[in-house]
């Protein structure tokens, strides 16, 4: 969390799914953690051509703000049992879901949506849908995993992408923010084995100096995180460097993590490593977006 954010809201898109219900419930921890207003947002679109069970006098906008009325009181309601102290709002907009939550993106430090989509009261989204928000939004985005498809307890640290560009300090900032929020530690993971690369280094094999590679690849991480530890003095890293592809050497990691960080630039289709991981980790994904309009 950057310094002074603390009163833009986080947003969290339901649309009547368990899996929205459950973002909700992310997306107030997260908000109580950051001192953060919450926002409930239901998105109102639908095919009006398509409603044929309506009576013709019937005002179908106001119906469908009715319902979707209805969609985020319901999760703002569920929600305000263990709200305490946190200002739980609700909003109903029309529009589609891509198009309102992109726009919320601008005012918001966070948006949570889940695995499964986050549509309005037409229904949910399909993933390729989420991965649009994910791509285009110009602020940080975490993404649920499908909680049916894997139960682990006590999940603890933050596991982030380290790459050994520039731009792994705008993702490390995040990294290192939530692992301070949430009390536990930080494990960067630098992995450094491209899978094209593959068949031409068994050639080469016996040839490479892969203890070399290795140190030169620990070197990498190490300069990524050159700093961070006077900044952030409370927060133990544990660097991993993994022969690996990275996107499955994040899926990995995040077997046991909270939270799984990366990296990607604001354009119209996520990259590789975002895509990657995105519907494949085992907790969820932050996606931190780096290079602010690029790609608009």
């Amino acid at each position: 969390m950057t310094q002074g954010s603390s009163a833009r809201p986080v947003v969290v898109g339901v649309d009547g799914s368990s899996a929205a219900l459950a973002a909700a419930r992310f997306a107030l921890e997260e908000a109580r953690a950051r001192s953060a207003p919450l926002h409930v947002v239901t998105a109102v679109s639908w095919p009006y051509d398509r409603v044929t069970a309506l009576p013709p006098q019937a005002d179908v906008a106001a119906l469908l703000r009715d319902g979707g009325r209805v969609i985020a009181q319901a999760a703002s309601e569920a929600l305000a049992r263990v709200a305490g102290d946190v200002d739980l709002r609700t909003c109903v907009v029309d529009g589609h879901p891509v198009d309102v939550l992109l726009e919320m993106s601008e005012g918001a430090q966070l948006i949570v949506l889940g695995s499964r989509g986050v549509g309005g009261v037409g229904g949910v989204l399909p993933g390729s849908t989420v991965s649009r928000v994910v791509a285009r939004a110009v602020c940080p985005v975490v993404v649920l995993p499908d909680e049916t498809d894997l139960l682990v307890r006590h999940r603890r640290s933050v596991v982030v992408g380290v790459e050994g560009r520039q731009d792994d300090s705008e993702v490390l900032s995040y990294a290192f923010a939530e692992a301070a929020c949430h009390g536990t530690d930080l494990v960067p993971v630098h992995a450094w084995q491209d899978a094209a690369l593959e068949p031409a280094l068994r050639m080469l094999g016996p040839l490479v100096d892969w203890a070399e590679v290795r140190t030169d690849e620990e070197r990498v991480l190490a300069e990524a995180l050159a700093g961070w530890s006077e900044k952030e003095p409370d927060v133990v890293v544990r660097e991993v460097v993994m022969r690996d592809r990275t996107a499955r050497a994040l899926v990995a990691a995040s077997m046991l993590a909270q939270l799984l960080v990366v990296g990607s630039r604001v354009r119209r289709a996520l990259g590789s490593t975002a895509h990657g991981v995105l519907h494949r980790s085992a907790c969820p994904v932050a996606v931190v977006p780096i290079g602010r309009g690029v790609g608009q």
